[in-house]
């Protein structure tokens, strides 16, 4: 071997093992990222469907106060 050789050797496996960590440590916080935003959605698109459920009731209540109104009174 030349000299200096085996410090290359050791500063490229080094630098090869600290990229691959990060590598991975990387896509384990973008799969943890991605299961914390699907719960998120998920949870949203619960509240969507029962603001729709409830949108949807208050027009029944007033196309019944609406005809009740237009049909000649309140009684």
């Amino acid at each position: 071997m030349q000299p200096g050789e085996l410090e290359t050797r050791k500063i490229f496996e080094e630098t090869t093992t600290k990229n691959v960590q990060t590598g991975i440590s990387f896509a384990q916080d973008t799969r943890k990222l991605f299961r914390e935003l699907e719960s998120k959605v998920t949870h949203l698109e619960n509240i969507i469907r029962q603001q729709d459920t409830t949108i949807n009731d208050l027009r029944n209540s007033l196309a019944v106060v609406q005809t009740k109104l237009f049909s000649g009174g309140t009684e």
